[in-house]
This record gives structure tokens, sequence and C-alpha cells, in this order.
């Protein structure tokens, strides 16, 4: 059963700051853990032409496909993927990539079992603009200050962040 979602994070989505990210259709599994975007974020990966391009198809799939196995894997996986989900440097900072295939999602997470989203990269971007990495950290840390989320990041080691259940 996914952790029950902090006041702070619960006022964000009854306002529309915050989006919960749906399971995909074909998903059979049932959730375990909270998955939270921004409404420009969801909003890009649905627009976004780079996502559904077959010339960076990997296995037949799209990088929007492999992106939402890899929210779906998230939220339903038993353990979600420890070299799919890193902590940024400075870690003190709290902030967050997730790392489906040729992708960097950047975002923080909340409370326990919990990710938020708030913007998105290429992978190949990130290694020909070595400061790439760190604009995307500081596009999720003005979004947390501007939306006065300071108080729902959490900090924690990986097993802290995502204990055993």
């Amino acid at each position: 059963m996914a952790t029950l979602e902090p006041p702070i994070i619960a006022t964000a989505v009854r306002t529309g700051l915050l989006e919960r990210v749906p399971l995909p259709d074909w998903e059979s599994r049932l959730p375990i853990r909270n998955l939270y975007g921004t409404p420009d974020f969801l909003d890009d990966i649905e627009q976004n032409a780079t996502l559904v391009d077959l010339n960076l198809s990997i296995a037949n799939r799209t990088l929007y496909d492999h992106l939402w196995q890899m929210f779906a894997d998230f939220r339903c996986a038993a353990r979600p993927g420890a070299g799919n989900l890193r902590r940024m440097m400075p870690v003190d900072r709290g902030i967050w990539s997730m790392r489906p295939p040729k992708l960097r999602v950047y975002g923080w997470c909340p409370f326990t079992h919990a990710f938020v989203a708030v913007t998105w990269a290429l992978e190949e971007d990130t290694k020909a603009d070595k400061k790439l990495n760190n604009k995307m950290r500081d596009e999720v840390l003005a979004f947390i200050k501007k939306n006065k989320l300071e108080g729902g990041i959490l900090k924690g080691e990986y097993l802290e962040t995502f204990p055993n259940q």
C-alpha cells in the first residue's frame, strides 16, 4: 500500500500544483508507491515529439514507452530500481534523478515511497552540456522554493527514502 501523503503534498495536489501520475492502462499490478508530476512536466512528456521519435527507439520501444514503463515499475515493483533512481550532488539538497533509457527525470522525494517529477532531459544532452544536470537540479529547487514546498523534502539515504515494505 502506498504511504499516506503529508498535508503539504495533499494541498499541492488539491490546488493543482501537482498531479498524481496515473498508471498506464496496460499495467495490471497494484500501486505501492506515490508518483506525482507538475502539470508542465506531464504536458511536456505528452506533447514532446522527441519522446516518440522512432529514430531514438530502443528495442522497438520509444523513449515515451520506456519512460512510462519506468513510472509503472516505480509505482508497482517490490523495489524501485536503485540504479535507475539516484540522489544528485550535493545530496543535502534532496534532489533525485530517475534514469529511464536515454532520459533523465529530475525531482524530489517528499516522503517515503514517493517521487515528484518536475523536469526532464535527454541523457545525450546531459553528456554534451556538463552543466545541464546542475541546471535541472536548480530548476527543481526553484520550483520547490517558489511554491513553498521546502518542508516537503525527504533528504535521507536510499533505504531511508525507500525502506523495505
